[in-house]
């Protein structure tokens, strides 16, 4: 396993929300390690937020932490919710890409490469388009639903298929991290701060564990 100083300055950071994921997260490490070492380089960091899970997210993170010195835990002092996780991990990414996924292995680590490829293009920024949603029928109602109620009210153009799962160069995230408004909405910010962007469709796996709790 690499074993990098404190001090190592990592090409990739890849910063994903924990909360109430725990049977996933061995997993999650496993398939990002396993995609980064074969299929895009070993010289990352994986940056796990834990939002105050109540249950044992917190101690596998650490376990993982002690295990490989790319692995950096950030522990919240209460559950602030998704996009202040995100926003955690975002201040503390060093690398000139960063990728943001989801840990329940919905968002999967196997598409980092390709989305990496796209961005060689010259994208800074590369989502993830979830063509055939996994998800079932209440909760793909509920979010079509506000993306159009959000579009409406806002005068700009979501996209119900995709989130925040995707990758983008430092100097978004330099920006993003720049904006410390109140309310957050990363979706929205992404398409505020402008930069070169584009989607590419991706497998959207199927939640193996419990319902998602954000």
């Amino acid at each position: 396993m690499p074993q990098f100083s404190p001090q190592f300055s990592p090409q990739f950071s890849i910063v994903t929300p924990v909360y109430r994921s725990e049977e996933s997260l061995v997993a999650l490490y496993e398939r990002i390690q396993k995609t980064m070492d074969e299929a895009v380089t070993p010289n990352f960091e994986l940056i796990m937020v834990n939002d105050a899970s109540p249950g044992r997210d917190w101690e596998i993170i650490r376990t993982l932490a002690d295990r490989d010195a790319r692995v950096k835990g950030i522990n919240l002092s209460r559950n602030f919710g998704q996009y202040y996780a995100i926003t955690a991990g975002l201040d503390q990414a060093h690398g000139e890409w960063i990728i943001i996924l989801d840990c329940d292995l919905q968002d999967q680590p196997e598409e980092i490469p390709q989305l990496f490829a796209k961005a060689q293009e010259g994208y800074d920024i590369v989502l993830a388009q979830r063509v055939e949603r996994q998800d079932n029928w209440f909760k793909r109602f509920c979010s079509k639903s506000f993306y159009n109620v959000f579009s409406y009210l806002t005068n700009t153009k979501q996209d119900p298929s995709t989130a925040q799962f995707g990758i983008y160069h430092r100097k978004v995230v330099n920006t993003l991290i720049e904006m410390r408004e109140r309310l957050r909405f990363l979706p929205a910010f992404i398409q505020w701060v402008g930069f070169r962007s584009t989607a590419i469709p991706v497998a959207h796996a199927a939640r193996d564990h419990s319902p998602s709790s954000y």
